[in-house]
């Protein structure tokens, strides 16, 4: 394997590390949030934290930005919906 494949690989999973703790942290504050739009506020920066990550992995590969991979970055902003507004 390439060591530049290898760098790719290490960059991507440390973006996603990184970016999907933020994110979901977001989503989690978002429960315990009091101020007036704080909890859809929120919400709507770990989905943008969340499709921020995807793109910059989708850049770091070098492949199309536009792919139905980048809903996953969604996933933390969804969850966080579903337990502070479905549930």
């Amino acid at each position: 394997m390439q060591v530049e494949r290898v760098q790719h690989w290490v960059m991507s999973a440390l973006l996603l590390t990184v970016a999907t703790i933020f994110a979901g942290g977001m989503s989690i504050l978002a429960g315990v949030a009091d101020g007036a739009g704080a909890k859809p506020g929120l919400l709507v920066i770990a989905a943008v934290v969340g499709l921020a990550a995807l793109v910059g992995v989708r850049l770091i590969n070098g492949r199309t930005l536009v792919t139905p991979w980048l809903l996953l970055g969604l996933l933390p902003a969804a969850v966080g919906f579903w337990f502070h507004y479905v549930r």
